[in-house]
C-alpha cells in the first residue's frame, strides 16, 4: 500500500537502501512518515526523533519493539508529552477494548509509570 497522493515519497520511506538523512527530510512529509511507518527493520535514531518532531502521537504509535533503539525507547518513554510517552500503549487498549485483536510485540517498560487521574 502506497500514500495515494504522493507515492513516490512513500516508497522512498520503505526503501530499505535509503540513506538516514534522506529518511529524516522524509519525516516532514506526510507520504514520507506514511513510508516511514511502514518500513521494515531498525529505525535509525535521528529518523525517530525527526518522526517524534514532525508527527508526534500518530508516528509514536508505531516506534516500539525492535523498530528502534533501546536509547529511543527511553526517549519515548520519559517523553515530556505523555500522549507520545503513552501513544502505543494507550493504541493497544483501544483496540483491545474495541474487540480486536493484535499481533503482541515487546513494549518498552516505563521505569515510573504515570498516573493521568485527577488527585
Amino acid at each position: 500500500m502506497v500514500h495515494l497522493k504522493q507515492p513516490q515519497l512513500s516508497g522512498l520511506g520503505r526503501n530499505a537502501a535509503a540513506p538516514a538523512h534522506v529518511l529524516v527530510r522524509l519525516a516532514a512529509h506526510t507520504a514520507g512518515r506514511h513510508g516511514l511507518g511502514m518500513r521494515r527493520g531498525r529505525l535509525p535514531d535521528a529518523v525517530v526523533e525527526a518522526l517524534l518532531t514532525h508527527d508526534g502521537r500518530d508516528s509514536a504509535v508505531l516506534l516500539h519493539g525492535n523498530r528502534i533503539s533501546p536509547a529511543m525507547r527511553r526517549r519515548i518513554a520519559d517523553h515530556p508529552d505523555p500522549a507520545i510517552g503513552d501513544a502505543h500503549a494507550d493504541f493497544v487498549r483501544t483496540t483491545v477494548a474495541c474487540g480486536l485483536s493484535i499481533r503482541r510485540s515487546p513494549t518498552p517498560r516505563r521505569p515510573t509509570p504515570r498516573c493521568h487521574c485527577p488527585g
